[in-house]
């Protein structure tokens, strides 16, 4: 092996390593998500569920406490998958703290 050649193998080692090292990571498993769409997890239900269950409990009584809460499992929810559960948590807890505060100087 010439001293020529030597140099070019070490420069062209030195280039694969810095573009490895520069070019982002493949994340196959996100990727693979992403393209087939969103997965709703068990988890995500059971938020959704749940924040459903507290905006509806927030029409009766602390609509400003319950209702907070249920936009917080509301959008846990979507995070975990649960768009539809999650969205229809969201309009009703805002709905009751909305109908709540209009309501609150004449009870």
């Amino acid at each position: 092996m010439d001293k020529e050649q030597f140099d070019q193998d070490v420069t062209n080692k030195r280039d694969v390593e810095t573009a490895a090292e520069i070019s982002p990571s493949e994340d196959r498993y996100r990727r693979s998500e992403k393209e087939g769409g969103q997965q709703t997890t068990d988890s995500g239900k059971l938020f959704g569920y749940i924040a459903l269950i507290l905006s509806i409990a927030a029409f009766f009584f602390a609509p400003i406490l319950v209702g907070a809460a249920g936009i917080v499992f509301g959008v846990l929810a979507k995070r975990k998958g649960a768009d539809v559960l999650g969205n229809i948590a969201l309009i009703i807890s805002i709905l009751a703290i909305v109908i709540s505060l209009f309501t609150a100087p004449y009870v």
